[in-house]
């Protein structure tokens, strides 16, 4: 779930160059507070033109593909398209570049140095992921197309039904944040695949879907004006598609939502009546103010700022995010100035240290920009915007909830009440919440939870979790 935008720089470096000399490896930090990432960049050279590569080791990443890679004169430019990052910098002719860091709006200064073959850290092993599907399979497996209604967008997906059995429960996959293949791959784990593997076992049908832009699925137009809402559509195309289908039950679909899909599951049902059940994992119910908040609060205690600083850190940034509703910067400015000034005037000097909120340092000369990058970017400020209890209000069909404890990304607690309140507030009786102890936020079961471990953790999804799932769906069927 792409929401942490402080202090969690998850990405890659990408750089260019020019000149004989510059071929090879340059590594440095990128410093942001306490923290520091280490990144390398490979340079390398094909008749004329350059390529670049980067490593991140401590977020045990390597051979990222660069962009494009330039250099003019003894200026070194990259971008990373992906991260809608980069860097700039300056080359001494000899090891060293001088120069920023950049991703939105933030620009951190970073200096890269030439590397020995024999510094460079290695990458490791292949990690095992055991639970990736093996053929042979004993269900069928189908690759299958389709557009949308206006034909601006097409989808490609994979759907997988059990054999030998009729009227089986049919359920859509529907991802998280960030463009994801079919599989939700992420770290050499195929989440979703290892999912629908198990349930099309247990006799449950499931069609997951290539993101915009991932796959075979096309990314549409205006892809900079996507949102949440735009994806909610997407799912229910996929929905049009399977009720056309005769092998499907029409009265037995049901949406599996992971994170962000968890509050785009509710939009769709809140729709359509066809929407037989909701499995909401890792669900962001609060809304996105609450939970970008709660993650950056995350990572400033993982950065070992104390308690004070990081609820004060939590009390200004949610204050700010509340003036994402204005019409334009300006109108945001004003927000975030009368803001920022209010909560300065009430700190004490630790905090404004802690959080480098002082006129000199990081937070206090580039507020504004902090916030405008956030601003600019449309998925992010429907985010912020959205309250997911508006749609939860007029979902009457059955719904899991579901949790890690150990969920740092979406806290179990606050978000499983929400989603309880709301639904027998409203008339609906027919939820069932499970917080899973040990779990994270892709329910693996983790140590601490935190995003870094993801890589590290052999196990896709515990099986008490899919167990859970494949389980309750087979049982709301029947009632």
């Amino acid at each position: 779930m792409k929401v942490i935008f402080t202090l969690a720089i998850l990405g890659a470096l990408l750089s260019s160059s020019n000149a004989q000399s510059i071929i090879g490896s340059w590594g440095g930090n990128i410093e942001f507070g306490t923290r520091k990432i280490f990144f390398i960049m490979h340079l390398t050279k094909d008749r004329d033109k350059y390529q670049s590569t980067f490593d991140s080791p401590d977020q045990n990443s390597f051979d990222l593909k660069g962009g494009e890679t330039v250099l003019l004169a003894d200026s070194v430019t990259a971008k990373i398209p992906s991260m809608n990052a980069g860097y700039t910098g300056k080359w001494d002719g000899k090891d060293e570049m001088n120069g920023l860091f950049t991703q939105g709006n933030n620009k951190i200064p970073l200096v890269l140095k030439r590397m020995n073959e024999a510094d460079i850290p290695k990458n490791p092993l292949a990690v095992v992921r055991p639970q990736t599907p093996k053929p042979p399979f004993n269900y069928t497996i189908e690759e299958v197309e389709y557009d949308n209604a206006e034909q601006s967008v097409h989808y490609a997906a994979t759907l997988t039904k059990p054999t030998n059995k009729k009227d089986f429960p049919t359920v859509i996959i529907i991802s998280g944040s960030g463009t994801q293949d079919r599989d939700g791959t992420l770290f050499d784990h195929k989440l979703y695949w290892v999912l629908a593997d198990r349930l099309t076992k247990e006799g449950i049908a499931v069609l997951r879907v290539d993101d915009r832009g991932a796959g075979k699925s096309t990314v549409g137009p205006n892809p900079k004006s996507l949102t949440s809402a735009d994806f909610s559509y997407d799912a229910e195309t996929s929905l049009n598609y399977l009720l056309q289908r005769k092998d499907i039950n029409s009265k037995n679909i049901g949406l599996i939502g992971h994170s962000e899909g968890g509050a785009i599951a509710p939009m769709v049902a809140a729709r359509r009546r066809e929407i037989a059940f909701l499995v909401l994992w890792g669900a962001p119910a609060i809304g996105g103010a609450e939970t970008n908040t709660s993650q950056n609060m995350t990572q400033l205690r993982k950065a070992r700022i104390d308690s004070l600083s990081t609820a004060a850190f939590g009390q200004l940034h949610k204050t700010i995010l509340s003036h994402f509703t204005a019409a334009n910067k300006d109108e945001l400015k004003l927000g975030i100035d009368s803001s920022y000034a209010q909560w300065k005037r009430i700190q004490p000097e630790k905090v404004l240290k802690d959080l480098y909120a002082t006129d000199s340092m990081i937070v206090g000369q580039n507020i504004h920009s902090l916030y405008n990058g956030l601003y600019d970017i449309a998925w992010m400020r429907y985010f912020i915007n959205y309250n997911p209890v508006i749609d939860l209000k007029k979902v009457k069909c059955r719904v899991l909830a579901i949790n890690g404890e150990k969920d740092t990304q979406v806290d179990a607690i606050p978000n499983l009440a929400l989603i309880e309140k709301t639904l027998k507030e409203n008339g609906n009786k027919k939820i069932t919440t499970i917080k899973l102890p040990s779990l994270n936020h892709l329910l693996q079961t983790a140590v601490t939870g935190d995003v870094s471990e993801y890589a590290k953790i052999e196990e896709t999804i515990a099986p008490i979790a899919i167990e859970i799932i494949s389980n309750w769906i087979n049982k709301t069927i029947k009632q």
